[in-house]
């Protein structure tokens, strides 16, 4: 099969290596479609310590082509989403219902080799069939809204609360879909004014590009952190009310220093939230039902050959999220 393998960073190369077979309990699943994530930036640049060579990926939708002998309830030439990453199952973590935290979960593109290739093999409990209403460009966002909504389930806005989306990347621009399905105004902050553009295409009141208009529109009840930037969490309890929750998502690449007197004097909650559990069911009910829109957040479709390119340019302010079209 021809994949894309990370030999070292900022080193991709696209080869021709055995097609994988699956085990008893996987299916092999022929990848049409896949999205470019953050954490694939932080690999090919190094930021992200794996071990290479590796093919790198993890947000795809395909179809089964072949399967274990312990597999159930899928079929072969059935469409799926992967659900990419693969807890223990038996730690107490797993078992308190929080696998997304599991310290011995398998992550699909990073422990293991992913999806940017014409193959690749998944434990068969962790793909999603895809209903036939979803094109693939649409499907392939299932991981990301079930990033964001983990997020909504930590912390769901309360009728008349005043909320902030910090962050307008496709995380953020799927978090102010999901908030204004709740029914609450949501402004959101980016340095990026194109971003700010599309949250306000898809219900945002207003995007913020500068702390004084941060301040100004503030303050907010409810935060959600979706950046990653290393000032951001400052940013975000300065803007906070008394007595408001933060929601952090961002992996910020670099310590920052906390201040923690201001948490305190505003009795703030703060909730982590790291990717998700259960949530994929619901992503798909609700993509069918058309409640999040997915194509004001692509920003081009790649060949499997362009996946460097794509990730060398990653931090293009105008690009939201890059899909690459693989097939056979």
């Amino acid at each position: 099969m021809k994949c894309a393998i990370l030999v070292k960073p900022g080193e991709l190369k696209i080869q021709n290596v055995d097609r994988p077979e699956p085990g008893p309990n996987e299916v092999l699943i022929q990848v049409d479609l896949a999205g470019i994530c953050g954490s694939d930036d932080s690999v090919y640049k190094g930021k992200m310590v794996i071990p290479l060579p590796r093919i790198p990926g993890h947000e795809a939708v395909g179809r089964i082509v072949s399967m274990g002998k312990e597999v159930k309830d899928r079929k072969i030439g059935q469409r799926v989403t992967i659900q990419p990453n693969f807890p223990c199952e038996a730690c107490p973590i797993c078992q308190s219902g929080m696998g997304n935290i599991c310290l011995q979960k398998v992550r699909l593109g990073l422990d293991i080799d992913g999806v940017f290739a014409q193959y690749v093999k998944v434990p068969y409990p962790y793909t999603w069939p895809v209903p036939d209403l979803l094109d693939d460009e649409t499907a392939v966002f299932t991981e990301p809204i079930a990033v964001a909504y983990h997020a909504l389930l930590k912390a769901r806005p309360k009728p008349g609360q005043r909320v902030l989306v910090f962050g307008a990347g496709v995380i953020g621009l799927i978090m102010v879909q999901l908030i204004r399905r709740e029914g609450n105004d949501v402004f959101t902050f980016d340095l990026v004014r194109d971003r700010l553009w599309i949250s306000e295409g898809l219900g945002a009141t207003a995007g913020l590009t500068s702390t004084d208009e941060l301040l100004s529109r503030g303050p907010f009840d409810l935060i959600y952190e979706t950046s990653g930037a290393s000032s951001a969490f400052d940013e975000a309890i300065k803007a906070a009310s008394p007595g408001a929750t933060i929601v952090i998502l961002g992996l910020p690449g670099s310590p920052h220093p906390l201040l923690t007197t201001p948490i305190v004097r505003k009795e703030l909650k703060i909730f982590g939230s790291m990717i998700y559990t259960t949530e994929f069911p619901e992503v798909l009910d609700l993509l069918v039902k058309g409640q999040i829109k997915t194509q004001p957040l692509v920003s081009g479709i790649l060949d499997l050959e362009g996946l460097s390119t794509a990730l060398e340019r990653f931090a293009d302010p105008k690009r939201v999220k890059t899909l690459i079209r693989i097939g056979i």
